[in-house]
């Protein structure tokens, strides 16, 4: 048997759909399993106006349970005479045991009486309700309402209630409407009532799907209806849909039949920025651009409407203008910003914070440009030097713009187009793309001056809310600092440039004007570290190995990087691994001890297994002298390699020689010996012992 409930009501916003389905689904989980009602599976689906869950499998009753009551301490079970006490009668008559059923347990705190009591289950169709209800008034959502009397919280109100188990009613009642097993049609075709006859997730999307209005309750279905009617309306003029993912998934979620409607538009406004008109269509007025074999956007869009209509020509005049007088509105904003040009916006960031006592935005483009201008000499770009020093310059400058505050979400990309304008096509491009990457995985600046900009102006970002203790707890991160890192990360990693991230940090630090406060700067290279191992893990390296490069956060991330390569690759040898034990065993034993030197005198070395570990270590410190510097992965690879030549004459030694010898002369020698031995290892530039 299945159970079907639907929560009807009045328009829900698209992004409350999906987690509010994802809710019901482990709400109901959640009740079944407290319920003890098995059953085979649970599923919720809907649209903006109806909220169903499906239970399918569900047992007719809850399971019985044995329980284990505990009662009064065991002295009170029977009096001097051999009787039950009154407690323990009591106890039991409570638990609806005769007195001869009690036992006792012996616990932690001593013997105790218990009754073990059978509960038996109930029929579902009487726990329905219940859960129902809880379903119902379980779920929360981003924003809420208050209608009527009993004050309940909710997305939207609620219109109408379906509680079905089999072909049966189960009567519940939330915020004065009580349920039945009437659906309603779509919002614009009227309220009479459409019977569900049955718990029936298949039947019911068949019932609603064959109305004379069709409803397509389930997602998927939605979705794949929408991306047809879409494209076959774009190629029926010859083109394509541009069909963006996030407006697909938003259109699926405030339609429950999508029906696509194109037009045109004057061609006159093509002569807008192209992410400007798009953003136009899909952020504000939720519809499709269209496009040719080329990928050119054309003079049409496609709307999407709710249903089918016999006046489909005046539902295309309404969209049209709708559409005309946001376009229009889009020019005036972009011939204003035009006539100002971006020097001017450049002035206006004075008047426009950045954080709270790290002054303005005018203030943080000026620290931009200077901590660019530093990476370019740093690392070597000085070629670019004019292209980076205009682009830093003006890379918040948008933010005053006009167009920029309708459409926040074209920063960056109208930086460029006024860029362009002004004839700098050569600092566009690092304009365009200064906040990439946008998330984890998007694309990185394309261009070494982007690259450069980019990261600076996320450096100075992070050092100003680390400066003032604006840092990321748990779930709280306002300021999207752990992307802007992750950013900072795979930009230095991706593109190679050759600096540190602490040089970066105190460079960028050193441009905040003396007296800044200091709340939390050095909970910061703790913070980058977390995304550096992020960041590794992404690229296909054991991110626990950054534990062994001590000195990660003073070398390119990229010799990082080469250092836990070589690591990665040494660490199945076995010759290495018996060094790495070996050497954690030297780390141990000169924590203990009081080291002051790593002379070694070589004459105190009487016995041949000391003998033999300082003529290793002679020859391995020889060796390393001859390597490179251990800068990349082959470097680092010869270094580690190098001190395999340990494994045996440590194994000896410490089989052999007693270390902390009687005398003080000897036992001093072999603790510099070890204490050499240690310094030798860590010339490999890792921290072995902590692998």
């Amino acid at each position: 048997m299945n159970a079907l409930l639907e929560i009807g009501v009045e328009h829900l916003p698209a992004r409350f759909m999906k987690p509010a389905l994802a809710q019901l689904e482990k709400l109901a989980a959640d009740l079944l399993a407290e319920k003890r009602i098995a059953y085979q599976n649970v599923h919720a689906f809907g649209t903006y106006r109806r909220l169903v869950v499906e239970i399918e499998g569900i047992a007719d009753k809850s399971a019985d349970v044995q329980k284990e009551v505990k009662g009064p301490p065991a002295k009170l079970l029977k009096d001097a005479n051999g009787n039950f006490t009154p407690q323990s009668a009591g106890f039991a008559q409570k638990n609806g045991l005769a007195p001869e059923k009690l036992t006792v347990v012996e616990t932690d705190k001593g013997p105790f009486i218990y009754a073990n009591v059978k509960i038996k289950g109930e029929k579902t169709a009487k726990l329905l309700s219940e859960i129902f209800t809880r379903l119902v008034t379980g779920l929360e959502f981003a924003k809420n309402m208050v209608w009527e009397e009993s004050g309940l919280r909710y997305g939207r109100p609620i219109r109408s209630l379906i509680g079905l188990y089999g072909n049966k009613v189960i009567k519940f009642t939330v915020a004065g409407v009580t349920s039945n097993r009437n659906t309603y049609p779509l919002s614009s075709f009227g309220r009479k009532p459409i019977k569900v006859a049955q718990a029936d997730g298949a039947a019911y999307a068949e019932l609603l799907r064959n109305q004379p209005q069709p409803i397509l309750v389930r997602p998927q279905e939605r979705k794949e209806a929408l991306i047809k009617t879409v494209s076959q309306e774009a190629a029926a003029h010859g083109y394509r849909a541009d069909l963006d993912e996030n407006l697909v998934e938003e259109t699926v979620w405030f339609t429950e039949h999508p029906v696509a409607v194109s037009g045109d538009f004057e061609i006159k406004f093509l002569t807008l920025p192209r992410e400007l008109i798009t953003t136009v269509l899909k952020k504000q007025i939720k519809m499709f651009p269209v496009l040719n074999k080329a990928g050119e956007l054309q003079p049409y869009f496609i709307a999407v409407r709710d249903g089918i209509s016999v006046n489909q020509n005046e539902v295309r005049d309404g969209f049209k203008k709708v559409m005309s007088a946001r376009l229009s509105d889009a020019v005036f904003f972009f011939e204003n910003d035009k006539k100002e040009g971006i020097s001017s916006f450049k002035n206006k960031l004075k008047n426009i914070s950045f954080l709270e006592g790290l002054g303005s935005m005018y203030d943080k483009s000026a620290r931009t440009q200077q901590l660019a201008l530093w990476l370019c000499e740093k690392t070597g770009q000085t070629a670019l030097k004019e292209t980076v020093d205009y682009a830093a310059a003006h890379a918040y400058a948008d933010l005053a713009s006009h167009v920029v505050y309708e459409f926040p979400e074209l920063q960056g990309y109208m930086g460029a187009q006024y860029a362009a304008l002004e004839g700098r096509k050569d600092a566009a491009k690092a304009l365009e793309e200064f906040y990439y990457p946008l998330t984890s995985t998007s694309a990185l600046p394309s261009t070494t001056a982007g690259q450069v900009v980019s990261l600076a102006g996320k450096i100075d970002t992070l050092v100003g809310n680390f400066l003032i203790g604006q840092i990321p707890t748990g779930s709280e991160d306002p300021f999207a600092l752990r992307r802007q890192a992750f950013g900072a990360v795979r930009i230095l990693l991706e593109s190679a440039l050759p600096v540190s991230l602490k040089e970066l940090v105190e460079k960028a630090a050193a441009l905040y004007p003396a007296g800044t406060t200091n709340k939390g700067l050095n909970e910061l290279p703790a913070f980058l570290k977390a995304r550096v191992a992020l960041v590794l893990e992404q690229r296909g390296r054991p991110a626990a190995l950054l534990e062994a490069a001590p000195n990660w956060y003073e070398l390119p991330l990229t010799q990082a990087e080469a250092l836990v390569s070589a690591l990665e690759t040494v660490k199945t040898d076995t010759a290495f691994a018996a060094v790495l034990e070996a050497a954690k065993r030297v780390n141990n034993i000169l924590k203990k001890a009081d080291v002051s030197t790593e002379n070694v005198d070589e004459k105190r070395l009487t016995l041949p297994a000391e003998q033999a570990l300082f003529a290793t270590l002679q020859t391995v410190e020889s060796t390393l002298n001859t390597l490179p510097s251990g800068a990349d992965k082959d470097g680092y690879l010869a270094r580690l390699k190098a001190c395999t030549a340990f494994q045996a004459p440590l194994e000896t030694f410490f089989k052999e020689v007693m270390v902390n010898d009687p005398d003080t002369a000897t036992r001093q020698n072999r603790l510099a010996l070890l204490a050499r031995v240690r310094s030798c290892l860590s010339q490999t530039g890792a921290d072995i012992t902590r692998l």
